[in-house]
């Protein structure tokens, strides 16, 4: 529902804010989603019933219409932080959203830590009415709406100049570019979800086994997410910067030269996780431990979609959007199928290569026609190099932990391999390297 709600607007922003007005498109792009909102939420609401049966949610129906809200006011915050992010301010983008996790998670400490011996004061009040009804669920969800509500509060002089303008031409062009980016999103949202929900329905085992199995996936995600955080942290500032300089004659040597730098990045946090998985193993519950295997196949798919999104430049400066729907579906085909095939068999084994498989064909699809409407110097070479041995590393490393044993040992080892790998790194990019802030004074 974010997906549907935001409908391609962020991208639209900094796609179109180098060759509209900029006052003129912000305005267009808040009042119309202001109306879309207004009508999704409604929509939700007045249909929350039905909704609520699909959700297996019959007990508490008000909470789709506690839902819709959610949505609705995060929705509302999606273009304050788009001009957050064009405008280059990181400070407000921030604090804004920590500001928004500490009242999630003090309302959340305080209704479940604190929250029983108000309502105990009172059994028959308000508060301990609701606390009774709502426990558990019904406290998360209002911390969720606290949270947002916070948010786009704190968000309030990003719509100080907003005056109710609708600019019938450029939201055409707004709506144009971004509806392939929403039906993208869509297929994005199955490549990242629906391998959990088809192996819970086709792995053959009782629905508690499932579960209980489908939870030692979701514990070597955990592990495996540090990359994907990195990955949104570039997404955040990466995008509006894109567009920034896309007239400028070297800007393609700039996008060649930001996927090389991306691709080392990613790579030392595969190895960061991965020579030193004792350290970072203790992040989940030790019964988990059994599904540490799949973590390198997770970590390298999202290496694979890190690359893709990096990738993506070219589609959304040249106005091929429907590209990234193209690209997407065919992911969503490869998830579908190799998990339908392979869960019975694999179990969650199958969730992971999956996954690789998937990225791997988005990554090879974008780059393939991106060569072709807008090419790039990327040196390919290079990435395959840094890669390669990345995965010699990694393989040295689990070569040796089977041997040794010993924590001790195992991270002496993992040291010593990251020392070569971050020495490589040097012997390839020394030039380069010279012109970094900071460090490039240490560097001869």
């Amino acid at each position: 529902m974010n997906v549907l709600y935001t409908y391609g607007m962020e991208t639209s922003f900094f796609r179109f804010s180098i060759s509209e007005d900029k006052q003129k498109l912000y305005r267009t792009q808040i009042t119309a989603m202001l109306l879309s909102t207004f009508l999704l939420t409604m929509l939700l609401y007045i249909f929350r019933s039905p909704v609520a049966v699909f959700a297996e949610m019959r007990d508490h129906v008000e909470y789709v219409g506690w839902c819709a809200i959610i949505i609705g006011l995060d929705a509302m915050s999606a273009l304050p932080y788009a001009r957050l992010r064009k405008e280059n301010r990181p400070r407000k983008y921030a604090f804004t959203k920590v500001a928004g996790i500490i009242v999630f998670v003090v309302t959340i400490v305080f209704l479940f830590s604190f929250g029983g011996r108000v309502a105990a004061r009172d059994p028959g009040g308000a508060f301990a009415t609701w606390y009774k009804y709502n426990w558990g669920l019904g406290f998360i969800l209002f911390a969720n709406i606290l949270q947002s509500a916070v948010t786009l509060l704190l968000l309030f002089k990003e719509f100080k100049d907003y005056r109710p303008v609708f600019d019938a031409v450029i939201f055409k062009k707004v709506f144009f570019y971004g509806y392939p980016i929403l039906i993208a999103g869509f297929a994005g949202q199955i490549n990242d979800s629906l391998n959990r929900v088809m192996f819970l329905k086709l792995y053959p085992a009782s629905d508690k086994e499932s579960l209980s199995l489908l939870a030692y996936y979701t514990a070597a995600l955990r592990l495996a997410i540090l990359i994907n955080l990195v990955i949104q942290a570039f997404r955040l500032a990466a995008e509006p910067f894109f567009f920034s300089i896309a007239s400028e004659k070297s800007a393609s040597g700039t996008y060649a030269r930001i996927m090389k730098w991306f691709v080392i990045l990613l790579t030392l946090m595969f190895l960061n996780v991965m020579l030193y998985l004792d350290i970072w193993k203790h992040f989940v519950n030790h019964e988990y431990w059994r599904a540490l295997g799949v973590v390198p196949v997770l970590l390298l798919s999202y290496i694979f979609l890190g690359v893709y999104y990096n990738l993506t430049v070219w589609y959304k400066l040249t106005d091929k959007t429907r590209y990234g729907t193209y690209i997407m579906i065919c992911g969503s085909l490869v998830t579908i199928i190799f998990n339908w095939l392979l869960i019975p068999t694999w179990g969650y084994y199958a969730c992971a290569w999956g996954t690789l498989l998937c990225y791997g064909v988005m990554m090879f699809l974008s780059f393939f026609w991106g060569q072709k409407y807008y090419p790039i110097p990327y040196d390919v070479a290079g990435f395959f190099k840094y890669l390669g041995l990345m995965l010699l590393l990694f393989f040295i490393n689990a070569g040796i932990c089977k041997i040794l044993s010993g924590t001790m040992l195992h991270l002496l080892s993992g040291t010593i391999l990251f020392v070569v790998y971050l020495f490589y790194i040097y012997m390839q990019e020394r030039q380069e390297l010279r012109s970094f802030p900071v460090i490039g004074k240490w560097i001869k």
